[in-house]
């Protein structure tokens, strides 16, 4: 069997959802300054979500588009759909599109074949 198997079972209740923003950040002066004196608010907007429970944020190292990952993580897959239409996530959005970030937004849940990270 192979070595992930006993986690499958484990949590084979765990079932975590996630809405991820994909962008590019901002490349103008103006704009970057604006994203890098916002961001750290909109990361707190993010996570007072209705159901939201942690964020993480990934940057690509080889500048390919787009170049900012963010996955805010739920519970249940019917809290991540409720989120993307809550206030606070309205808000981050309006602000990433006025410093010219335009994010797409996606609710995502983990593989059933890969419920836990499988080590090397």
């Amino acid at each position: 069997m192979a070595p992930y198997a006993v986690g499958v079972a484990a949590d084979a209740e765990v079932v975590m959802a996630y809405i991820m923003l994909q962008y590019d950040r901002p490349t103008d002066r103006q704009n970057w300054n604006d994203y890098n004196r916002h961001v750290r608010d909109w990361i707190s907007q993010l996570l007072q979500a209705p159901g939201a429970v942690s964020f993480v944020a990934y940057r690509t190292a080889d500048a390919a588009s787009p170049d900012t990952f963010t996955m805010l993580e739920f519970r249940t897959q019917e809290e991540a759909r409720k989120a993307v239409a809550s206030e606070p996530m309205k808000r981050v959005l309006d602000g990433l599109r006025s410093v010219g970030a335009m994010a797409k937004v996606q609710v995502v849940e983990r593989s059933p074949f890969t419920p836990l990270p499988i080590q090397a």
